[in-house]
């Protein structure tokens, strides 16, 4: 079996020609240190801090470059390279794969409408393998994210989707996507890759406090029972057993968890998706919720705060890397939230550096995201406040 080789560069210059030619150089170097004399067959750039005329200008070299069959690009403020993460720079990340067993299909996705009804163009008809995942980037108004990972669990189940949305901070107008030589200000570029074995780990930041629930009365996001009381009672209820620090972190923002399976008696890292609690209705006694809520499912409160953040990402990570014991990790992929970094820890580099002491010096980059993609129980998410990890054995 012919051997997956991964590498990844990092140049930070406020001349985005030599970060592109200085990234291609370290790439071409790894590359050539192989047996063999290989060329990626697929690299992703991540590109911070530049006009977009000078993405434009620049990016179409990274193919010409590395020789890569297939090149995806997203504009952003702040990278993953390696153990580092570096916020508010002007630099790029550049990530590259040369899979010779794989099969690897780009993609231009847009939402388009004709007579009435909707769908997305570019999506490829067939080739969806149970082991095929797809790695997209996203502008952030034009594109609808959760309509497209929602079409995906409908059509393609247990097909893994992560990467990010574009954070290309004031000026929405600035996000670029690139495919190969073509650059975007729109839509979603993506690659699916069908026959490498690749990980996944969601990392939400929150730990659960209070009981679970049975929802006894929902209607869409507005949940009004749990466990046949009223939802702001039991908010009561939980808030006046809480220690002070943990009323404070109520005070700051309250999430709830909704459990992806009800066949558990007991629920670990991992098995809620989150989701902010974005209203509290004292006269009603309900709750408003960024998400459709059923009756019957089960739910509970969480907040989130660095200590919780930080030992939620260690005890994913360790447990993934001990599922997959007989195949360590080579290269990682991080798609991590704007509010995560400097704005969440006081340590810096901390996610990155997380995985980086429990994987080894891999080949790893990513970006900042203003809504990471990431699979959670048997579906796809679109999420806020995570860090969404593509491990490459």
């Amino acid at each position: 079996m012919a051997t997956n080789n991964y590498a990844a560069a990092i140049c930070q210059s406020p001349d985005v020609g030599l970060a592109v030619t200085q990234c291609c150089l370290q790439i071409n170097q790894q590359f050539s240190e192989k047996p063999d004399d290989l060329v990626p067959d697929l690299v992703i750039a991540f590109v911070a801090g530049y006009q977009p005329e000078d993405f434009e200008n620049a990016m179409k070299r990274i193919g010409e470059l590395t020789g890569a069959q297939t090149v995806l690009g997203v504009t952003c403020q702040s990278l993953v390279a390696g153990k580092q993460e570096l916020e508010n720079t002007m630099g790029i990340s550049l990530w590259a794969a040369q899979l010779p067993e794989a099969e690897v299909t780009p993609m231009f996705l847009e939402l388009q409408s004709a007579e009435g009804k909707s769908g997305f163009s570019g999506l490829p008809q067939d080739g969806w393998e149970a082991d095929s995942v797809v790695i997209m980037l996203s502008e952030a108004y034009s594109f609808p994210a959760d309509g497209l990972l929602a079409h995906m669990n409908s059509n393609h189940p247990g097909v893994r989707v992560f990467g990010g949305v574009s954070d290309s901070g004031l000026n929405p107008s600035d996000a670029r996507l690139m495919l190969n030589r073509d650059v975007f200000d729109r839509g979603a570029v993506a690659v699916r890759i069908s026959g490498v074995k690749v990980s996944t780990v969601v990392s939400q930041g929150c730990r659960p406090i209070g009981s679970t629930f049975i929802v006894t009365d929902s209607e869409r996001n507005i949940v009004g029972a749990l466990g046949g009381q009223p939802s702001f009672d039991v908010i009561k209820q939980i808030y006046a057993a809480l220690p002070t620090q943990d009323q404070a972190r109520v005070e700051q923002g309250l999430h709830l968890g909704i459990a992806m399976t009800e066949l558990k008696d007991e629920f670990q890292y991992g098995d809620f998706l989150i989701r902010n609690v974005i209203g509290i209705d004292e006269e009603t006694s309900t709750i408003t919720v960024g998400d459709y809520i059923r009756k019957g499912r089960t739910v509970q409160f969480h907040i989130r705060d660095q200590v919780s953040a930080s030992i939620e990402l260690r005890s994913m990570l360790e447990k993934e890397i001990k599922k997959q014991s007989e195949s360590s990790p080579t290269a990682a992929l991080i798609f991590t939230c704007n509010g995560r970094g400097s704005n969440l820890f006081e340590q810096p580099h901390h996610d990155a550096a997380l995985l980086g002491e429990i994987v080894g010096d891999v080949a790893t980059a990513g970006f900042f995201a203003a809504g990471e993609f990431g699979y959670v129980g048997c579906s796809n998410f679109l999420h806020g406040f995570t860090a969404s990890i593509a491990l490459f054995h």
